[in-house]
């Protein structure tokens, strides 16, 4: 990295944090997710398999802080494409019982499309959350657990970690899938995927190098000349 990006990376995570909303436009917003929406449906209809998306808090960078909100949206618009969520981040969860109710009903409103990512979070979710970062891949191993139990350990049972306590976890929507969703981790994010035989249910993405290739194929396409507008599905 240039000394130069060096000297400037102690402001980066302030300034990002600490940008006023009161510069946020809720009916640009408006108009911004009816065009994102659109576009994913689109990317379905001229034959793209998988439609990912994430979340971020706290930040201009990223507009969409519910993950699970817009997978349900996209469930919803869209009829084919399995729909990736990368991803719900475990360690800033205070539910999970809750987190793995929305993902389950998701996956019901989708037919059975979704992709359970799961991250660890960057230091600005950690930040603004108030978590204390020691702590951050304990919390997201056993938020992890306990959401994996919620999809397919019969309710209802009782939960005491050392995170979370729940004297109830019954959920009643489960998801589609069986046993449960495919669940993706970033492959730099977790020591270990699971503490139980779930793990092997948790694929790590190939290295950025076997990459490469691919993402140098699609940047040639995406530099052709564009083809003429189309019109939004409604």
């Amino acid at each position: 990295m240039p000394s130069s990006m060096n000297a400037k990376r102690p402001t980066i995570l302030p300034c990002v944090l600490t940008f006023p909303n009161t510069y946020f436009d809720p009916q640009k917003a408006h108009v911004l997710f009816r065009n994102y929406y659109d576009q994913y449906q689109w990317a379905e209809e001229v034959g793209f398999d998988g439609l990912m998306i994430n979340e971020h808090h706290n930040t201009p960078s990223c507009m969409d802080v519910a993950v699970n909100m817009s997978a349900s949206v996209l469930g919803r618009i869209t009829h084919r494409a399995r729909i990736l969520l990368l991803g719900n981040m475990l360690p800033t969860h205070d539910n999970p019982v809750r987190l793995a109710e929305e993902v389950a009903m998701a996956d019901v409103i989708s037919g059975g499309r979704i992709i359970a990512g799961v991250v660890r979070g960057i230091g600005i979710e950690t930040w603004a959350n108030n978590m204390q970062p020691n702590y951050n891949r304990e919390r997201f191993e056993e938020c992890h657990d306990l959401m994996l139990a919620a999809w397919t350990r019969p309710g209802p049972f009782r939960w005491e970690g050392k995170h979370y306590h729940f004297r109830v976890v019954n959920p009643w929507v489960l998801p589609i899938q069986k046993p449960h969703p495919p669940i993706w981790v970033p492959g730099t994010a977790v020591r270990r995927p699971s503490s139980g035989p779930s793990n092997t249910a948790i694929p790590m993405p190939p290295s950025w190098c076997r990459w490469m290739p691919r993402y140098a194929s699609m940047t040639r396409i995406v530099s052709r000349p564009a083809r003429p507008a189309m019109k939004p599905l409604r």
